[in-house]
C-alpha cells in the first residue's frame, strides 16, 4: 500500500476516467474500474447488480434525456476514507445537463463510492448517487410544462363552452 497521498491520486484518475466517460457518452470506459461484484443504486430509485445492466440503463436514460443534447459532471469528493484494500469516497458533484429539446439544468447531487483494492488496483465495488427529489429541475420542468399545457387545455376547453352557452342562450 502507497502513501495516502498515493493512493488518493490513483482513486483521482479513475475519478478523471468516470468524468470524461460521461461527458463523451463512453460509461463503457469504466468497465476496467470496476469490480466483478460492482452494484450502484441511482438516483432515479433503480438497483443495478453489475456493470452490463447499468450500462444498458445508462444508454437508455441518456437517450430518454439528453439525447443530442449534453451532460457532464464535476465530482467534488471530501477526504477519502481509507480501511486497509478498502476506499470509501463520498461527495456532491455539479451536474449541467441539455436535453434533446435545448433545455438547460443545473443541480447537484451526492454520491459514495466504495472501493476495493485488487492485486494493487482500485476496483468500484459499489457506487450510489442521489439527490434531493424536491429540488429536482429536470421534474420542476416537467410539472410546470404539464400544468402550462393543463392549464391552456382547460382555457380552451372553457372559451369553447362559453361561447356555446352563448350561441345557445342567444339563438
Amino acid at each position: 500500500m502507497g502513501t495516502y497521498n498515493e493512493e488518493r491520486e490513483q482513486l483521482r484518475a479513475i475519478q478523471a476516467v468516470f468524468e470524461k466517460a460521461v461527458e463523451n457518452n463512453s460509461i463503457e470506459d469504466l468497465r476496467p474500474y470496476t469490480d466483478p461484484e460492482f452494484s450502484y443504486v441511482s438516483f432515479t430509485d433503480r438497483s443495478f447488480g453489475d456493470f452490463d445492466s447499468f450500462c444498458r440503463q445508462w444508454g437508455l436514460t441518456r437517450e430518454e434525456m439528453v439525447g443530442s443534447g449534453s451532460f457532464t459532471t464535476q465530482l467534488d469528493p471530501e477526504p477519502t476514507l481509507f480501511f486497509d484494500d478498502i476506499a470509501v469516497c463520498y461527495g456532491n458533484s455539479k451536474n449541467k445537463l441539455i436535453n434533446k429539446k435545448g433545455a438547460k439544468f443545473d443541480f447537484t447531487s451526492h454520491w459514495t463510492v466504495i472501493f476495493k483494492r485488487e492485486d494493487g488496483e482500485w476496483k468500484v465495488l459499489r457506487a450510489h448517487n442521489s439527490m434531493n427529489p424536491f429540488s429536482n429541475p429536470m421534474l420542476i420542468h416537467a410539472v410546470k410544462s404539464k400544468l402550462t399545457l393543463s392549464s391552456l387545455a382547460a382555457f380552451v376547453v372553457g372559451g369553447v363552452t362559453c361561447l356555446l352557452l352563448v350561441y345557445l342562450i342567444l339563438t
